[in-house]
């Protein structure tokens, strides 16, 4: 119990650390897309390459991929059922910002940190449905509900947006990663040794650019009149993913360490894409931020609650 509490400690400490270099100037705004960048495409595929060799993928674990896009599926259904009536700016907004799940640059890490290669593994398999929702599906959907309600508005082809997330998904590292190593684990294939080590020592540093880069990224600014909005998405989206934790770990025929794993991602925070795609939307990227660091708090609290309750 002291070592989690430690470990989950230590993940505030380097968030905060993150966040008063940005604020006393060592740091520029902007620089967190430098780490973002090393964390997507180095620390975080060497981390993946490394839990993948240390075990083996049943194929019962496929199914996590399906999950990762229901997950965000059931998300955006219920935005769109529950904003009925809402201005359509409104709608839209709900609808990007209620779904997705930051998983590799924060559900990752931290499962990276607290369970074993399995849990690695389950992670990596549910963000491969996820990233396919994030990278561009989801805004694929909404976009062209818009693009239907505007009048003379110019509609952007279904098979155009297809062929942009699939650019998008081809392009992902991370996502990539997944799927060749997980082709070689169902293969029975392995990786050199020396290759292994060397990502060892590379996806070590995965937790600790992760955390740093999330104080980076971290502002909560808000005026008085969108705080009952931003109250609202964090009730409905933790609701929600009360639900969803409860049928991944009452209802899915799967070990125990995997439904423990699904739990822990059904409380991640929001995906960092939502406010590129709210923006490209013209809708409020100042609430979409606000709201994305809310949920970093929450999750981390929340994630952190679950692996206490997992380890009595």
């Amino acid at each position: 119990m002291a070592d989690i509490f430690i470990r989950a400690g230590s993940f505030i400490l380097i968030i905060a650390l993150g966040y008063f270099l940005k604020r006393i100037g060592f740091f520029k705004k902007e620089d967190y897309r430098l780490i973002s960048k090393i964390v997507l495409n180095v620390t975080l595929p060497a981390a993946v390459i490394v839990n993948f060799t240390s075990t083996d993928v049943p194929p019962y674990l496929l199914s996590a991929v399906l999950l990762g896009v229901l997950g965000n599926l059931i998300m955006l259904g219920a935005a769109r059922v529950f904003s009925k009536g809402a201005p359509w700016k409104i709608q839209m907004f709900r609808m990007l910002n209620y779904s997705g799940y930051s998983i590799g640059c924060f559900t990752l890490p931290f499962i990276q940190s607290f369970l074993g290669p399995t849990g690695v593994v389950t992670t990596c398999l549910f963000d491969a449905g996820n990233s396919v929702m994030c990278s561009g599906s989801t805004y694929a959907i909404v976009s062209e509900m818009d693009s239907k309600r505007q009048k003379g508005g110019i509609k952007i082809s279904v098979g155009r947006q297809l062929k942009d997330i699939g650019m998008k998904v081809v392009r992902s590292v991370p996502l990539m990663t997944y799927v060749i190593m997980l082709l070689l684990s169902l293969l029975r294939l392995r990786l050199p040794s020396p290759a292994i080590t060397l990502a060892g020592i590379i996806g070590s540093a995965n937790s600790f650019l992760a955390m740093f880069m999330i104080g980076m990224m971290f502002e909560i600014r808000l005026v008085p009149d969108k705080l009952r909005e931003m109250a609202r998405l964090l009730i409905f989206r933790y609701g929600i993913s009360v639900l969803v934790a409860a049928c991944f770990y009452f209802l899915l025929p799967l070990p125990l360490e995997i439904r423990r794993t699904l739990v822990l991602i059904a409380f991640s925070p929001l995906s960092a894409l939502a406010l590129v795609y709210t923006d490209r939307l013209g809708c409020d990227t100042e609430l979409a931020s606000a709201c994305n660091s809310c949920t970093i708090v929450i999750s981390l609290v929340v994630m952190t609650a679950l692996v206490m309750v997992f380890a009595v």
